[in-house]
């Protein structure tokens, strides 16, 4: 049977996975579930998935081989890297990979083993997620995180093979890795039609704001994902920043980066640390040396924001200032998967940063 061609992804049958993949303990038999769940256990005991049965289901299979790869609750460092540590991870990674062996298996795919078989598919299910995110103008990082899922699988082969011989699972990586380059453009490119809240160009953005203080504010909420009262733009009342919201330069904690850091209050009187450029940093406090404080109505920062993005070709009802917190939150995702995290570690640190107690309420900015 032939792959099925790109783009062929109904919701309807995304749902119905969702539900296969909730569900799939309760359609596997108690023997194989003992036979295949594998952990930390396994790895230490060297069991033989080898001597046992391969099971004949292709989700069976699935479930085999990322058992060859859990190790829930160990620490970082405690267990080889390619290993998934996190129950969240474990979850949403495990949704998204039998999804795919459900298109494996509509394309005729009767062994997950065939690691070289696998990579043949993988092209041409990537490409038709793509499309599909891109014609319902879905966000890059949905894609990225299916390619982080696919790319574990990949990891699982390879440690299945490394414990009983097979093939290697190195060109699924590498289809992963060219196909991630591509749609990172081409959905990143989508931006410009409006179909993300997030400013494509925020640096763009800044440098049309004439007004030092007012562009500084907006360069603090691109870089940290502030809100406006916690940039000294409130709504209502005052909250400016001075010299008490400086506490020096430090590590960023994603990148491993030199930067600034600073503590604002936001909605609600919630206190949060953020971390600036350097360069951001140094322009604040000379902001501050100078004036004594950064504050400005918020009504006169949101129209600042508005004519730069008319002014840029960014414009669009609704976007405002608000825009730049989308824009800091779908960059910081990107740049915490790159930096190693996975992704729902990446999730966890934005949401900390941009001051949301929820997980689930980041995937709001990363639309």
């Amino acid at each position: 049977m032939l792959p099925l061609a790109p783009g062929t992804f109904p919701s309807a049958d995304a749902d119905k996975l969702g539900a296969q993949a909730s569900l799939l303990k309760e359609h596997t038999t108690q023997q194989e579930e003992t036979t295949w769940r594998h952990g930390t256990d396994t790895e230490q005991n060297g069991a033989n998935m080898g001597t046992q049965r391969w099971p004949k289901s292709l989700h069976s299979q699935g479930e085999a081989l990322l058992g060859g790869i859990r190790a829930i609750g160990q620490k970082k460092g405690a267990v080889d890297r390619r290993f998934i540590r996190g129950i969240g991870t474990w979850t949403v990674y495990r949704r998204d990979i039998h999804r795919f062996v459900e298109f494996l298996q509509r394309a005729g795919m009767r062994d997950l083993r065939q690691a070289q078989r696998v990579s043949g598919f993988v092209r041409t299910y990537i490409a038709g997620r793509g499309q599909t995110l891109r014609d319902a103008g879905g966000s890059f990082q949905t894609l990225e995180r299916e390619i982080s899922a696919l790319t574990k699988l990949s990891h699982a082969l390879d440690v299945y093979a490394e414990r009983h011989g097979g093939e290697s699972a190195a060109d699924i990586r590498t289809v992963l890795s060219e196909e991630k380059a591509q749609w990172r453009t081409e959905l990143a490119a989508r931006s410009g039609g409006y179909t993300t809240r997030a400013y494509p160009d925020p640096e763009g953005l800044y440098a049309a704001i004439p007004d030092g203080g007012l562009r500084l504010q907006a360069k603090l909420m691109g870089e940290t994902g502030c809100r406006a009262e916690g940039v000294g733009a409130p709504a209502r009342g005052s909250n400016p920043l001075t010299v008490a919201n400086l506490l020096g330069m430090g590590t960023d904690p994603v990148s491993g980066e030199a930067a600034g850091r600073i503590t604002v209050q936001e909605k609600g009187g919630k206190h949060t640390e953020h971390f600036l450029k350097p360069e951001t940093y140094r322009e604040l406090e000379a902001h501050i040396a100078e004036h004594g404080q950064l504050l400005s109505p918020y009504r006169t920062f949101l129209r600042a924001v508005e004519a730069a993005a008319r002014a840029t070709g960014q414009y669009a009802p609704g976007r405002g200032t608000h825009g730049l917190k989308h824009s800091f939150a779908q960059s910081r995702m990107h740049e915490a998967v790159e930096s190693g995290l996975s992704h729902e570690e990446a999730k966890q640190a934005v949401a900390a940063e941009i001051a949301h107690n929820r997980m689930d309420s980041v995937d709001v900015y990363l639309r």
